[in-house]
């Protein structure tokens, strides 16, 4: 849910910049957007925050984790933590959030600065850091998303370090992935295929999680070189996204469309939306037929994959994982247009 495109930020990768160019009103969700999911809380497992821009612009964010809350939602939010002052972190924890994740690109002000163009990278640590000092037990989760770069790659190590200082339980290697127009272009670290050099970068990235489980940091990580799934992370079998304006889509990337570079390759991603809020009914778009295309789409596609990992396995127990998964990805059916086209769909 995305609670704001909003941004105080100008970061070099971010891939909406020209969306949020083009906002006419505050660039905030409303709240009669909120009126409208509010009522299908208790039948929903999880609700994310985040989305193109800075949660922590939207007033009413507060107010609507303790609501959702309330409705049994597990809660959380990706911010940059430059507005994450202690008042904050206690309205929020009070409120009930589960996890806070914060973006910080650089272990160092230098690198950051160059990274997250208008922020202060002693505020964003010490605001990060009082997370850890307001919670009381282990909610909410901290983490933080680091986006590999060429220019900060040399510092995988030291923000696991940093994190470790901080009190932070986990840090994401995240690849640089989305792009739109010339925003973010050219900046992912990832390959087509495995090259020596997709190789070294995985080491570099291997041995800085071996650090982090030394220092009891949980890491995730995404790949270097793709590999078909049989549905990406966003998953829209069970998920949607919301945005600021009410859009109901199948993920951010397909909600707001237009030119992307997919492993090297100049394409353009379509737009896909179930529907708006408040005037549609959310309970009605998820069971509406674009909506419903995709969720069995994606069924079809794991039953697929799994039944013929299983079958290639009996047949040849002697089968390597990637040539079992090989095997597997040939007999799926194929994904939507647009999901063909996105890096999530291939674990980068």
């Amino acid at each position: 849910m995305e609670s704001a495109l909003a941004c105080d930020l100008r970061c070099v990768m971010c891939p909406w910049k020209d969306f949020r160019d083009r906002i006419k009103n505050s660039g905030v969700m409303q709240p009669e957007i909120w009126a409208a999911i509010r009522p299908h809380l208790p039948h929903v497992q999880s609700v994310d925050f985040t989305g193109g821009g800075e949660p922590l612009l939207q007033p009413r964010l507060v107010e609507w984790v303790s609501e959702a809350n309330a409705a049994g939602c597990e809660t959380g939010v990706l911010t940059n933590g430059l507005l994450l002052g202690r008042e904050k972190a206690e309205e929020l924890t009070r409120a009930g959030l589960d996890w806070l994740c914060v973006s910080l690109d650089g272990a160092t002000a230098e690198e950051y600065g160059r990274i997250r163009i208008g922020s202060n990278f002693r505020t964003v640590c010490e605001n990060l850091g009082n997370i850890a000092r307001v919670r009381s037990g282990t909610a909410p989760k901290t983490m933080i998303n680091f986006v590999m770069m060429r220019s900060n790659f040399h510092q995988l190590e030291e923000i696991v370090r940093l994190a470790a200082s901080l009190g932070v339980d986990q840090v994401n290697f995240k690849q640089c992935e989305v792009s739109r127009e010339v925003h973010g272009k050219g900046l992912g670290l990832f390959g087509s295929t495995e090259t020596r050099e997709t190789r070294r970068l995985q080491k570099a990235l291997s041995r800085a999680r071996s650090l982090a489980r030394k220092l009891n940091i949980q890491t995730t990580a995404s790949s270097f070189a793709p590999t078909q799934r049989a549905v990406c992370e966003q998953d829209p079998r069970d998920s949607a996204f919301i945005s600021h304006k009410g859009v109901v889509a199948p993920c951010i990337n397909l909600a707001l469309a237009g030119r992307t570079t997919f492993l090297g390759q100049e394409v353009a991603l379509p737009q896909v939306h179930y529907g708006a809020l408040p005037q549609d009914d959310l309970a009605a778009l998820w069971e509406g037929a674009v909506c419903t295309f995709y969720r069995e789409r994606f069924n079809e596609r794991a039953r697929a994959y799994d039944e013929a990992f299983m079958q290639s396995l009996m047949s040849d127990s002697r089968r390597t994982p990637e040539r079992l998964r090989e095997a597997a990805v040939k007999r799926m059916p194929e994904a939507p247009e647009g999901c063909k086209v996105c890096h999530y769909l291939y674990d980068i």
